[in-house]
């Protein structure tokens, strides 16, 4: 096997990695599967220290070439004294909103984009609510490569950020789902590399090194318990992995950290499957924290599965209580998160309450994205505006 390669889910078929939609003989999802004998040879704590300070010192356990460097990643992990003091925890803060475009996304973008380089595709595209179109943008740019970004009307969050970085922004007039849809149809039409689509695999191990830079300026420890955010469950599953690639390479020992997700009551198919005990479900989200607002989570069976085999949980937040914890985590901490910063926070005092996390535990928030954006509403260039329909879609990508 060389470095890397696709593996089925699904069948276990295990392909060359190429940018395709499936497995190729089932049809089943695919994951990056890693020589985790070469890259035992080859990783070390030094190694990695002398590293660039980008998701790239991770470089043997992602693929790509590793040259297209936005410095994406190397995030600060901060101690929350004044927060930990009043919750009874160490409290760590994982801040995503240090990345180049303020989110978490950009690591996938990185990926994403690195990829599209190495096999010579010169579109990027993704549907998004907010932060993956604005990185997707910013790595095209980087890259230079065109961006196309489908995203529902109506979202404030997307457009300014995108189409200052030269992407074509899409609004809409629909769910994220419908962007979704129109993304398929996308695929049949168009050679480009689709971030959820042929290069999702790859875009997703952007996402793990979260859990890689804990361990590391944790000073190689994991943590009691690491709470996150959950829309599609692309996050959470993959800092379950990231953590079981730790070990596997030998960088980390002793029990891993309990992982809990949180989501906003109006958008939590993932926490009412877990709490059923059944599949998920699709739900029309409706809820203010539009970056979660994903009603069909893409990850949500793998995220669950990260939640029990951690001894951890997947928490549905009171759209009530969002926007106080939101404020209570920039009051105590002078963190501004976005909304979905509070749920997560939301979803710790929860557990704390319950007796679910220990008074002392070390315990990790990771801090999705930021609160504000920049955005100048005189000079920033609007979306255009669309219905969810593919015949008008194209009539403004290929008049």
């Amino acid at each position: 096997m060389s470095r890397y390669a696709l593996h089925c889910r699904v069948c276990e078929e295990v392909a060359p990695p190429d940018p395709v939609e499936a497995c190729v003989r089932c049809d089943g999802p695919t994951d990056v599967l890693y020589d985790w004998g070469s890259i035992r040879d080859r990783t070390s704590r030094e190694r990695i220290a002398a590293g660039p300070r980008s998701l790239w010192r991770y470089a043997p356990f992602l693929p790509g070439a590793a040259r297209l460097d936005l410095g994406a990643g190397w995030t600060p992990l901060v101690h929350a004294r004044r927060l930990s003091d009043l919750l009874g925890v160490e409290l760590h803060l994982k801040l995503e909103s240090a990345n180049p475009t303020l989110s978490f996304k950009d690591r996938m973008a990185t990926v994403a984009a690195q990829v599209a380089l190495d096999h010579g595709i010169t579109t990027l595209s993704c549907s998004s609510t907010g932060n993956l179109g604005d990185a997707v943008a910013a790595a095209a740019a980087a890259a230079g490569l065109e961006a196309i970004v489908l995203a529902p009307a109506g979202d404030a969050s997307v457009g300014s950020t995108a189409v200052a970085a030269g992407a074509r922004v899409f609004a809409v007039r629909g769910t994220y789902e419908d962007c979704r849809r129109l993304q398929r149809e996308l695929r049949e039409l168009f050679p480009w590399g689709f971030v959820d689509g042929n290069l999702h695999p790859y875009a997703a191990e952007g996402a793990k090194t979260i859990a890689y830079e804990i361990a590391e300026q944790l000073d190689w420890r994991l943590p009691d318990a690491i709470v996150c955010p959950a829309a599609s469950g692309i996050l959470f599953a993959k800092l379950a992995q990231g953590v079981a690639e730790l070990r596997l390479a030998g960088l980390v020992r002793g029990p891993g950290p309990r992982l809990f997700a949180a989501q906003p009551e109006g958008a939590s198919p993932i926490a009412a499957a877990y709490a059923e005990g059944r599949g998920i479900s699709r739900v029309r989200p409706r809820t203010h924290v539009r970056s979660l607002a994903v009603g069909d989570p893409s990850y949500g069976d793998l995220a669950i599965g990260a939640a029990r085999s951690s001894g951890g949980d997947v928490v549905a937040v009171p759209e009530s209580e969002v926007d106080r914890d939101t404020a209570l985590l920039a009051e105590t901490t002078g963190v501004l998160a976005d909304c979905a910063g509070g749920v997560a926070l939301g979803a710790l005092l929860d557990r704390l309450a319950a007796g679910a996390i220990p008074p002392g535990s070390r315990v990790v928030l990771v801090v999705t994205g930021a609160g504000v954006k920049p955005h100048d509403a005189d000079t920033a260039a609007a979306p255009v505006v669309v219905d969810a329909d593919l015949a008008g879609l194209l009539r403004h990508i290929r008049p």
